[in-house]
């Protein structure tokens, strides 16, 4: 599984923590990008970050979703990739 995480300047620090935290405990394994350039935030169609995509499915914009919520999004993704 691949989650991007789209930042900027505002909340970037807590959608990253809040990712990493939410993999923890949902026991799921996944590979973190990262995404701080402005001509890769325009071209996933990041209008407003932060923003999250989780395989190719973008489940975030514009805010920080809660832990809870993107545990259930971990794992409904990763019940579908098996």
């Amino acid at each position: 599984m691949v989650i991007k995480v789209y930042v900027s300047c505002c909340g970037g620090d807590k959608a990253v923590a809040a990712v990493e935290e939410a993999l923890k405990q949902a026991k799921v394994e996944a590979q973190i990008e990262v995404v701080d350039d402005l001509k890769e935030l325009m071209k996933a169609g990041v209008m407003s970050p932060p923003a999250i995509r989780i395989n190719d499915r973008m489940v975030a914009s514009g805010r920080v979703l809660k832990v809870p919520d993107l545990v259930n999004w971990l794992v409904d993704a990763a019940n579908v990739s098996k």
